[in-house]
């Protein structure tokens, strides 16, 4: 073992620490660490940032390693601190709608325990079911359902923070209630492990919807179907998502992509059938398919499977009503991929929300590729955020990434950010480059 691995294990157990080729696997955005810790409970979580903030050893919390190529690589990584050992489920309470589970706990475990009473946690990021609990809520992934639940970040209750110096924070509670002050559940919320490592976590449930029922519209063009979902989000209905799809060039038989629009109820079977009769006629067309139960989940499960195998997933966004213009912007990203390699550029959009995911199989490198897309991804961000929007890298060639910033410039908000994250981490180890927005 090196150095750093071997005065961990003198803390831990060897069993608990690798280093070497072993930790190639948990490399963040390519950022191979010298040592990777299972810690296997609260107090050993806060031993190893305390000995790290003392070391000056730059750390990385994380879970399984789902989500550990997107963000903003850091400038290095001597150590990451994986929550998979913690998995424990402590307190669940079906009559009281809520569940209490250690950072590391897997999300299709939740799914599985909470299902037996009935119940299920309204989250489906990209991803998600081989994603952690600690990790979804640290990156504040959120997939087509937040447009009638919200993101993680509106659902959690209360979660426990080991800070960047090792001091252990219990951030709110077990129940819904106003809080008085700042927020700082809400702060460590998509911090993406800025603040530190989230050990447990306190979250909302819902009751399991009576029928889940998929329309299928189709449009012509992209732009035409980002119309018609954004036509569809406006009716007064209470549609559990609206996400526009078009598939890349590589998905659609040689043919231009044709996009569809998928609208998903989750409501008792008559409620379903007045919002189709309302919603085909706000279409001025019926829905191409119409799928239940098990084959209405795939559908949406397809959804948030959609960036696996990307090499480039961007997120742009502006106001809802400005989705078609979204989706015309993407026509700037076409020298960024060579569209005869796997599936070339994919779309999906949050007809809700404004933002529009893209995702590229593979990205095009001639001679001077990563300032040609430092300039294009540049130019699109501006021209976004001139007009209210962002741009943000999630994931991506650390070349790309390193140039262009996952999230761009704080702006005035950079000296309050840097303030907190001094409170939260005197020793800066946990800095990843750069915080998001």
């Amino acid at each position: 073992m090196n150095p750093l691995a071997e005065l961990l294990s003198e803390r831990l157990s060897k069993g608990q620490v690798i280093d070497g080729f072993d930790t190639e696997a948990w490399a963040v955005c390519g950022r191979v660490p010298q040592a990777v810790v299972f810690p296997e409970s609260e107090a050993q979580v806060a031993e190893v940032l305390s000995l790290s903030s003392e070391e000056g050893w730059r750390c990385v919390p994380g879970g399984k390693g789902s989500w550990l190529h997107g963000g903003q690589p850091p400038q290095s990584v001597d150590v990451l601190l994986s929550a998979e050992r913690m998995d424990d489920i402590s307190e669940y309470e079906p009559a009281d709608m809520f569940i209490v589970a250690e950072a590391g706990t897997r999300l299709d475990e939740l799914e599985r325990r909470t299902s037996e009473c009935g119940q299920w946690l309204a989250l489906d990021p990209p991803g998600g079911e081989r994603g952690t609990l600690g990790a979804m809520l640290a990156v504040g992934a959120a997939g087509p359902l937040q447009a009638s639940f919200g993101c993680p970040r509106d659902q959690v209750l209360g979660a426990t923070l080991v800070t960047g110096d090792g001091r252990v924070l219990a951030l709110g509670g077990k129940v819904v209630k106003n809080v008085a002050g700042f927020d700082l559940l809400k702060l460590v919320a998509g911090s993406w492990g800025t603040l530190g490592m989230i050990t447990s976590v306190t979250m909302r449930l819902h009751p399991t919807p009576a029928s889940d029922r998929s329309l299928l519209f189709k449009g012509a063009e992209a732009e035409d179907g980002a119309e018609l979902a954004c036509r569809l989000a406006q009716t007064p209905l209470p549609l559990a998502a609206v996400e526009l799809l078009v598939p890349g060039e590589g998905e659609s038989g040689g043919g231009a992509p044709s996009p569809l629009v998928a609208v998903r109820i989750l409501e008792s079977a008559d409620a379903a059938d007045e919002a189709e009769r309302v919603l085909s006629e706000s279409a001025g067309m019926a829905p191409v398919q119409r799928l239940e139960g098990e084959q209405s989940a795939a559908i949406f499960d397809n959804v948030r499977a959609m960036e696996d195998g990307a090499e480039l997933v961007l997120r742009l966004s502006l106001l809802p009503s400005r989705l078609p213009e979204l989706v015309e912007m993407t026509s700037r990203l076409s020298d960024l991929y060579d569209p005869n390699e796997g599936w070339g550029m994919r779309l999906a959009a949050h007809a809700h929300t404004g933002v529009l995911r893209v995702m590229i199989a593979v990205v095009s490198r001639p001679d001077g590729w990563v300032d040609r897309a430092k300039t294009v991804l540049g130019v699109l961000r501006r021209s976004l955020e001139a007009e209210g929007g962002s741009l943000v890298v999630s994931q991506g060639p650390p070349e790309i990434v390193s140039a262009v910033s996952a999230w761009g410039e704080l702006g005035p908000a950079a000296l309050l950010t840097a303030g907190i994250q001094a409170a939260f981490d005197p020793a800066g180890i946990l800095a990843r480059g750069g915080s998001p927005q």
